[in-house]
């Protein structure tokens, strides 16, 4: 007869009509692993008691008119046992000897067969067909009156048939009916288990989900409505489901929807006094609409999430402060690559900053990224000159658990990772060693990395601006930088002209950096001498030169001084940086050999010269002729 066990054990309920049906479900319960429930009732008792275990149950069998009254009061599946042709045989066959004709009875369906039933046994059968005790009572009244004196059926024609002056025979379903039903039980169990999972899960998806959400059928009427909507809505969900979506929800379009097949999205909807954003989407199934899917959203619950974000991504660091309308200028030049800036920020593609220490590369690199589409996306700032060359690698590229000594044991994320959806600002890439140059040329090229250590392929999403104070195509010229990568690097690009060459600007960015001290002093009442100390100067240090002095200005400034003590002031702060006696003498210990020697006096030069010029590194290289990681570098070593 096959095999059941491929199924969990199912609760099945057996309402039996008879004795043997009870045995046979036995049997085969017991072979199966089944978790059987017997009860013997027929019709209104038996739908009662269907009724009473229906919910710790999975599918109940009975049989005839019995099944169809237990159908009406359950929301289970119920399966009826069949009464098959094999099974009117057996019957017929016992009785054929002592009767010519006989009245048969089947449930709401003619027995297929029965005029070859006929033929086989030479007998005369009367088939009725009923839905309801009455139909059965006026049949066995028909054949009383047409003189028969036999009527096989159920056990209700059975104990009907002998108030007729009839003999009642009961059709026995055989135990391959039986079989077959508990068959069908158990997939019908199967498949409802299936499905209850399933709307388990997208139940619990959309309980979690923060949105409100309404989905409808074909007939407009709501099937889905989530506790987000219920917030939203202040209408409980046993009030909305299975009502037509136009009479409980108030200013819907979703029946509109539903009629015209075109979507609405971001639409801002007033509900209870809150501005909702609303999508209403049509459900296409085969080419015909089958319903319509709402989410409504609070706009003040977005804004609470962006903030949120947004302080979170600050906590971290991934934040450009900056936009456009932070780069001050009224140079033409500069306002040539600000407007070119502005329209690389509508593209992904990588771009290259030129420009000496101090103009404002980074400002830029924010500013194109707050004008992005990856504006809401991290801003991962990397100055690859003052990370040491044998961490840089795990640093932007991360690296798995015990990829080498001293590394977490649950690894860690790089940079790259970090910056996923947002950009990644890579400052004096040009000190970047070449070990690692062929790695970045790949980010740039799949948007992919792999940690160290790692065997896993990670895609990103990322944005590339790099930033640099070097010459980068001589740099390539002489086998220092790859070509394919700074190609890559150099989609965009954009020079920053130096503060000296953009005079017009020194006086609106002094005033601009005094105004964020506390200082009184106004440049505007200041006199042409004091201009044209501001003007004359070169700034070597270029625009963080300017914001230091004038920093430093404006802490000397404690009290009202006259024009004269004003000019003397600045000239103080501003040549203060300035090393005039460029000779340094240094007692050297040449025992310990040439190398310790000559790095004794590098280290001792730059320390001398750091603390003449106020421990600024941009006038302490440029007046060594040196690079800032060179300076760096030597002055660590």
């Amino acid at each position: 007869m096959g095999n059941l066990r491929d199924h969990r054990k199912i609760s099945v309920a057996l309402i039996s009509t008879y004795d043997d049906m009870t045995k046979t479900f036995v049997m085969l319960a017991e072979q199966e692993g089944l978790n059987p429930y017997i009860a013997s009732a027929t019709l209104e008792k038996a739908a009662a008691i269907a009724k009473e275990i229906s919910p710790t149950t999975d599918v109940i069998i009975s049989r005839g008119g019995t099944a169809e009254y237990i159908k009406k009061v359950v929301d289970i599946p119920v399966v009826s046992v069949p009464i098959t042709s094999f099974d009117a045989i057996r019957s017929i066959y016992e009785v054929k000897d002592r009767f010519d004709e006989l009245a048969f009875f089947n449930y709401r369906d003619k027995m297929y067969g029965i005029r070859d039933i006929e033929k086989m046994f030479s007998i005369k059968i009367h088939e009725y067909i009923f839905v309801s005790e009455q139909d059965i009572e006026d049949g066995l009244r028909d054949a009383k009156s047409k003189g028969l004196k036999i009527a096989i059926g159920g056990i209700i024609i059975k104990n009907l048939a002998a108030a007729y002056g009839l003999e009642g025979k009961l059709i026995k379903s055989g135990e391959e009916a039986v079989y077959l039903s508990v068959r069908e039980a158990v997939h019908l169990a199967q498949v409802r288990l299936i499905e209850q999972s399933r709307a388990a899960r997208i139940k619990g998806v959309l309980d979690s989900i923060a949105e409100g959400i309404i989905v409808t059928d074909e007939q407009n009427q709501v099937v889905m409505y989530n506790p987000a909507a219920e917030k939203i809505f202040k209408i409980p969900c046993e009030q909305v489901i299975g009502q037509a979506v136009q009479t409980v929800i108030p200013n819907t379009r979703m029946h509109n929807v539903f009629e015209t097949g075109e979507p609405e999205m971001a639409v801002l909807q007033k509900i209870h006094g809150g501005n909702i954003a609303t999508n209403r989407i049509p459900l296409v199934f085969d080419e015909k609409i089958i319903g319509v899917v709402s989410t409504f959203e609070d706009v003040t619950a977005i804004q609470r999430l962006e903030q949120q974000i947004r302080k979170q991504m600050h906590v971290k660091g991934f934040v450009a402060k900056n936009s456009f309308e932070d780069i001050l200028t009224v140079n033409s030049a500069m306002q040539e690559v600000k407007e070119l800036a502005a329209l690389y920020s509508t593209t992904d593609s990588s771009v290259l900053i030129e420009g000496e220490s101090g103009t404002g590369k980074e400002l830029f690199a924010q500013s194109v990224h707050n004008a992005s589409r990856r504006s809401a996306g991290p801003f991962v700032a990397v100055n690859c000159a003052a990370i040491p060359e044998h961490l840089l690698e795990s640093e932007l590229f991360g690296y798995e658990g015990g990829a080498f000594t001293g590394a977490r044991k649950e690894g860690k994320q790089g940079l790259f990772e970090l910056a996923h959806k947002g950009t990644i600002f890579l400052d004096e890439i040009g000190e970047i060693p070449q070990s690692l140059q062929a790695r970045l040329l790949r980010v740039l090229q799949e948007k992919e990395i792999m940690r160290v250590g790692g065997d896993k392929i990670l895609p990103v999403d990322i944005r590339i601006i790099s930033a640099t104070n070097k010459d980068l195509e001589k740099r390539v010229s002489q086998g220092e930088f790859r070509d394919d990568l700074y190609y890559r690097l150099n989609v965009f690009n954009l020079k920053i002209p130096p503060l000296r060459e953009r005079k017009e600007d020194i006086f609106l960015l002094a005033k601009a950096f005094l105004s964020k001290t506390d200082s009184r002093i106004n440049l505007d009442g200041a006199d042409r001498a004091i201009k044209n100390m501001l003007l004359s100067y070169d700034w070597p240090g270029n625009i963080r030169e300017l914001q230091n002095v004038m920093e430093r200005l404006a802490l000397l400034a404690s009290r009202p001084l006259g024009e004269l003590r004003w000019a003397e002031m600045l000239h103080k702060v501003m040549l203060t940086p300035a090393v005039d006696d460029m000779t340094i003498t240094i007692r050297v210990d040449v025992g310990r050999g040439l190398k310790p020697a000559i790095n004794h006096v590098e280290k001792t030069i730059i320390g001398i010269m750091m603390a003449r010029c106020e421990q600024n590194q941009d006038i302490v290289a440029k007046k060594l002729g040196i690079g800032r990681t060179s300076l760096w570098r030597k002055g660590k070593d």
